[in-house]
């Protein structure tokens, strides 16, 4: 897993992109999602909700192979799944127990079981959606993202025994088995009952989206490509290429049908993005997306991601009830609204995440040595 030539420790162009795959779930939410959207005309409202509809599909997508590949990079030999785990910890439940209770407050509560599921980040294993996108929506995911974390350590054992040679057979096969998880869901999953408005079998969306195991290898394609990047066994196209290839490809995966169209169309696409964004930082290309302003947006999209919803659920019935506006009046609410989480977020992580990641995800020195502060992780 070493190269003659020495590799970066951080991966800056990861970290900026980080944050436009949040603002893809804020616009995915802001304008998709009928008792949120503010636009008057269902012309222009029909026209945006279909150009959004799989947007944030596709960044779930990215965010769950770039979490992989960057704690695959970013992980020592001498790490302990202790240490891990407690970093993961204090990087992750800090956040969530702050947008828990807020969203549990302003957003008009829940049954004690499923507030208790949502804090505990069990929901995405309950096969209802109601569960799985309750109190605070977003957080199926990092439901997910805890599993992802607890098998960690020891996935990283079986990545870093794959010999060289066969990295490429791995990755294929993490790939298969997620375009095979839609085709598996269609073949198991019952057709009843459908989801109110898209009428999509329930429990083919949530074994396709929402189910823990069946997001897993999206995670370990990511932990496989970062091994292929170390080797460096990846030549393929530069960033802004790795953006087209996914923009194109995005248009062509709008009619295509859920449970097909959520995650397996664009896997390929979103790992081609992450193995681009990697390889500017060994080329010594990185540009705009490891810029100053894009790293300090990086650093904040977890904050925006978790606390955006507070914004969109609550702040859009408070202030504007259901009142719905012109397409440009509209369209600036939206902009306000990404505006105003992008602020939300800000002080969160300077108040919440920032500071309890530098204090607690380290223990404590022994005497007469000293640990340096923790920067915001990757991921």
């Amino acid at each position: 897993m070493t190269s003659a030539v020495r590799l970066p420790d951080r991966l800056p162009s990861l970290t900026g992109l980080r944050f436009f795959g949040a603002v893809a779930v804020i616009l995915f939410h802001a304008i998709a999602v009928p008792p949120i959207t503010v636009f008057a005309d269902e012309r222009a409202a029909g026209i945006l909700t279909f150009l959004v509809s799989k947007i944030g599909f596709v960044a779930l997508t990215f965010f769950f192979i770039l979490s992989g590949f960057v704690l695959t990079w970013s992980t020592r030999d001498d790490d302990t799944p202790r240490a891990f785990y407690r970093r993961r910890f204090f990087r992750i439940f800090p956040n969530h127990v702050v947008t828990w209770a807020a969203c549990l407050i302003l957003l008009g509560g829940a049954p004690a079981w499923v507030a208790l599921l949502n804090l505990l980040l069990l929901q995405s294993w309950v096969p209802r959606l109601e569960v799985a996108s309750s109190v605070n929506i977003v957080t199926w995911s990092l439901s997910c993202e805890v599993f992802f974390y607890a098998l960690f350590p020891f996935l990283l054992r079986g990545v870093r025994r794959i010999p060289r040679g066969k990295l490429w057979y791995w990755a294929l096969g993490a790939l298969l088995a997620t375009i095979a998880v839609p085709f598996l869901a269609v073949l198991t999953m019952p057709e009843q009952p459908t989801i109110p408005v898209v009428g999509v079998p329930t429990y083919e969306f949530w074994f396709s989206y929402n189910f823990p195991v069946a997001r897993l290898g999206e995670f370990v394609l990511g932990m496989v490509l970062a091994r292929t990047v170390r080797e460096r066994m990846w030549v393929g196209p530069p960033l802004w290429g790795a953006l087209a290839i996914l923009g194109v490809t995005y248009l062509g995966m709008l009619p295509v049908p859920i449970p097909y169209g959520v995650v397996a169309v664009e896997v390929v696409p979103a790992a081609l993005l992450v193995l681009a964004a990697a390889n500017t930082e060994i080329r010594g290309t990185n540009r705009f997306f490891g810029s100053r302003l894009s790293l300090w947006l990086g650093n904040i999209s977890y904050a925006l991601f978790m606390s955006h919803a507070i914004v969109l659920y609550w702040g859009r019935p408070f202030f504007l009830g259901d009142r719905k506006f012109s397409t440009p009046v509209a369209l600036g609410l939206v902009a306000l609204a990404v505006g105003l989480s992008i602020l939300l977020a800000w002080l969160l992580y300077v108040t919440v995440e920032r500071p309890i990641a530098r204090r607690w995800s380290q223990p404590a020195p022994a005497p007469g040595r000293t640990v340096p502060a923790v920067s915001s992780p990757g991921t």
